[in-house]
């Protein structure tokens, strides 16, 4: 018990670390990167690694209770999670225009990391719940969450490399 706490508390250490230095690269700009290529990649290797932190945080869960991913509402997970993903923006955006929240993130940049943070991980959460759906029930955890990163990682190079040149 006390190991999984340790090792999600170093995780969300990770995390809040690298928030710390691309917040500090954003108001200081130690790294510039001139060619859009590179930033591309730079914010790739980047978001990759989130989505392997976020993947750690669901390792480490499932390591600790056996019956993750064993109840019935996964089976309607990838039905449900589109739509708390569309809310959730809905309200983020709605947020943004309406309240000083635009303020507060061009004041507090790191705010903006917690929202990237929890959009991504439940994009990754999305995908994991397709997987679930698509991949052997008996499966291992660590084959889903594996496919699961890789293709969360897939999406972003497409959205990133693809998307832009269209």
């Amino acid at each position: 018990m006390k190991a999984y706490w340790v090792k999600q508390l170093w995780v969300l250490i990770f995390l809040v670390l690298l928030t710390v230095v691309a917040n500090f690269n954003m108001l200081q700009s130690f790294l510039t990167i001139e060619t859009t290529g590179l930033k591309q990649l730079a914010l790739f290797l980047v978001i990759s690694i989130i989505l392997f932190a976020c993947n750690q945080l669901l390792y480490n869960y499932a390591k600790k209770e056996p019956q993750f991913m064993q109840h019935s509402i996964w089976s309607k997970m990838f039905i449900i999670l589109p739509i708390w993903l569309m809310i959730s923006f809905v309200i983020f955006i709605t947020l943004f225009f309406m309240t000083p929240l635009g303020d507060i993130m061009s004041q507090y940049a790191w705010s903006m990391f917690i929202v990237i943070y929890y959009f991504l991980f439940f994009m990754n959460l999305l995908v994991l719940s397709i997987v679930h759906k698509f991949i052997d029930s008996p499966a291992k955890i660590e084959k889903k969450l594996l496919i699961t990163w890789a293709s969360s990682t897939l999406i972003v190079a497409i959205i990133l490399f693809m998307l832009p040149s269209l």
